[in-house]
């Protein structure tokens, strides 16, 4: 399957950052695309599976990537002794959102966002090669739901349809469909400053469904609620594979 190059359409640095920040705890940068050499799975593991930590603090700010790259990453962190807490510094979509559920806890500031969806991926040929694409991304999607599953509080055909429909959250929505625990005080990101009109879908009713079940995380009164792009983002996240 073909890559798709976020970076270059997203003018978005790719950044590894992995350092002590104090003893028993370290903190794992993953800013921009998913895979390649820097965000690599091979990468993450040889960084991490031999610190002798009781936190690992993973802050996200990435469009996404490579699916495979994405769930090998979070198994990575689900499989170390260390309590993984993940911060959202920007957004987490895609492929960098399924790295996000490995945390134990997830916190995203009020002007964070994350992104869900299906698997995608472009094609060139005949009709029974795309007729095969199309069979394979159905296992890629079974593998991408079994990512959010243990976190959705709703039912395996809610979250089908959140992912068929390619949603978008903003912190309280996340925490209210429990793919996040915790609301922060906002942060400032280039990537987030501009607008976005986004159209009535499923994601409404299921959070107005689930909200009232959360337990609120932020008491502090908000003055207005957080900006979303106004670039159509979801025509750039048909990468994930």
């Amino acid at each position: 399957m073909k890559t798709f190059d976020l970076n270059k359409v997203l003018n978005i640095k790719q950044v590894f950052d992995i350092r002590n920040q104090a003893e028993g705890v370290l903190k794992l940068s993953i800013y921009g695309f998913i895979g390649g050499w820097r965000n690599s799975a091979e990468n993450i593991l040889q960084q991490i599976e031999n610190a002798d930590v009781e936190e690992i603090h993973v802050h996200i700010n990435s469009g996404g990537g490579s699916a495979f790259d994405g769930i090998a990453i979070g198994n990575i962190l689900k499989n170390h002794k260390a309590k993984i807490i993940v911060h959202i510094d920007g957004w987490a979509a895609s492929a960098a959102s399924i790295i996000a559920m490995a945390g134990d806890e997830i916190i995203m500031p009020s002007n964070t966002m994350m992104m869900i969806h299906q698997a995608s991926t472009f094609e060139y040929g005949n009709a029974e090669l795309f007729e095969k694409t199309a069979k394979d991304l159905r296992k890629v999607d079974k593998a991408v739901t079994a990512s959010y599953r243990k976190r959705f509080v709703g039912s395996d055909e809610e979250l089908e349809e959140l992912l068929k429909e390619e949603t978008w959250l903003n912190a309280d929505e996340a925490v209210a469909l429990g793919f996040a625990d915790k609301v922060e005080d906002e942060i400032e990101l280039e990537e987030l400053e501009e607008e976005q009109d986004e159209p009535e879908n499923i994601k409404e009713s299921l959070v107005s469904k689930y909200a009232a079940q959360t337990k609120p995380n932020n008491p502090k009164p908000k003055e207005s609620e957080p900006a979303e792009p106004k670039q159509n983002l979801s025509e750039l996240f048909l990468n994930l594979k």
